[in-house]
C-alpha cells in the first residue's frame, strides 16, 4: 500500500501491463512491493533498457565447508572466523530474506534472474550486476559461477571500496567487489569521455537502516555513462538506484519484496539530499 497516496500518480501505461499497484509513482519513478519474478517479464513495455542491481550475497552458505570445525552461528570477525577461514558466519540480516538458502538453490535464482533479464532487454540494453568473489575454506569463489549460458559479460568493473572486519588467516582482508556489465550486442557508451572513468571505481558505501546499501554514487556513474531512457533495479533494497535515477531526471523503476524497505526507499526519495559518498558520479577516479 502506498504510504501516501496524495502523491501517487497511476500512469496508464503501468496500470495495463502490470495487475499489481505500484506501491509508489511520483515524478517518473515507481516502486513496486513484491517478488521481482512477478515483474521482470513487463521490462519491455516499460522501456527499461539499463538495470542497475545488487542481490543478496548469500554469505551464510557457502559451495564448500569452511576449514576446521566451523559451526554455525559463530560470530563473524571472532576467533571461530580468523582460526577455521569463515568470511561471513550467518550471512546478512534482512527484513525479509534469508541469506543462507542452501548453495545450489541460490545459484539457480540468480542465474534464473540474470537470464529472464538478458531475455528481456533490448539489444541496446544493459545489465550491471554487483556481487563480491568469496575467499572461503582456503579457496577463491567468484560470482562467475551465477553467470547463465546465454548472457553475455562484456566487463568486469571493480568496485574499491574500504575493508570492513572479515580477517582470517587464509586470505588478505577484501577491499573491493565487482560490477559485472552484462551487455547486448549494440549497448555503447554514451562518450569517449566516460569511457575514461576507468575499470576501478573508488567510492565509500553509504549508510542507512538497510544492512547493505550500495553507494548512490555507483548507479549515478552508470546512468551518466550510459544515458539510459529507462533503469530497473529488480533488488531495489533502501532504493539507491532510484535515488541517483531521480537526480539525474531519469525514469526508474524498482522492485522490492520488503515492506520496510519500500517506505525506506520512499522516504529517501522524498528527500532532497545530494549526498554522493563523498565521490562526484561525474568524476573519473586515478588509479
Amino acid at each position: 500500500m502506498v504510504t501516501d497516496e496524495t502523491e501517487t500518480t497511476s500512469p496508464a501505461s503501468l496500470a495495463s501491463s502490470c495487475s499489481i499497484a505500484p506501491f509508489y509513482d511520483r515524478d517518473g519513478i515507481t516502486i513496486y512491493h513484491g517478488d521481482n519474478r512477478d515483474f521482470i517479464p513487463h521490462m519491455p513495455r516499460w522501456g527499461v533498457d539499463c538495470v542497475i542491481t545488487s542481490p543478496p550475497y548469500n554469505l551464510g552458505s557457502e559451495p564448500w565447508p569452511h576449514l576446521g570445525n566451523w559451526k554455525p552461528g559463530d560470530a563473524a570477525g571472532g576467533r571461530s572466523k580468523w582460526r577455521n577461514g569463515s568470511d561471513a558466519g550467518a550471512g546478512i540480516q534482512y527484513a525479509e530474506h534469508d541469506d543462507s538458502i542452501p548453495w545450489e538453490e541460490y545459484v539457480r535464482w540468480q542465474r534464473e534472474t540474470i537470464a529472464s533479464i538478458w531475455n528481456f532487454l533490448p539489444d541496446n540494453g544493459v545489465l550491471f550486476y554487483n556481487h563480491k568473489p568469496r575467499c572461503i575454506g582456503g579457496r577463491l569463489w567468484l560470482p562467475l559461477e551465477l553467470m547463465p549460458m546465454n548472457a553475455v559479460l562484456r566487463q568486469i568493473v571493480v568496485w574499491s571500496r574500504p575493508g570492513g572486519m572479515n580477517f582470517n588467516p587464509t586470505a588478505f582482508v577484501p577491499t573491493h567487489e565487482w560490477i559485472m556489465v552484462i551487455a547486448k550486442n549494440e549497448w555503447r557508451l554514451k562518450s569517449r569521455g566516460v569511457a575514461g572513468f576507468g575499470d576501478v571505481w573508488q567510492m565509500n558505501p553509504d549508510k542507512n537502516s538497510h544492512p547493505a546499501p550500495f553507494p548512490v554514487a555507483l548507479p549515478a556513474r552508470v546512468i551518466d555513462a550510459c544515458a539510459p531512457g529507462c533503469v530497473c533495479d529488480p533488488f531495489m533494497g533502501s532504493g539507491s538506484t532510484l535515488v541517483a535515477a531521480k537526480r539525474a531526471g531519469v525514469r526508474a523503476i524498482g522492485f522490492e519484496k520488503s515492506l520496510e524497505y519500500c517506505q525506506l526507499a520512499v522516504e529517501r526519495l522524498r528527500q532532497n539530499v545530494f549526498d554522493f559518498g563523498g565521490l562526484d558520479a561525474a568524476t573519473p577516479v586515478a588509479v
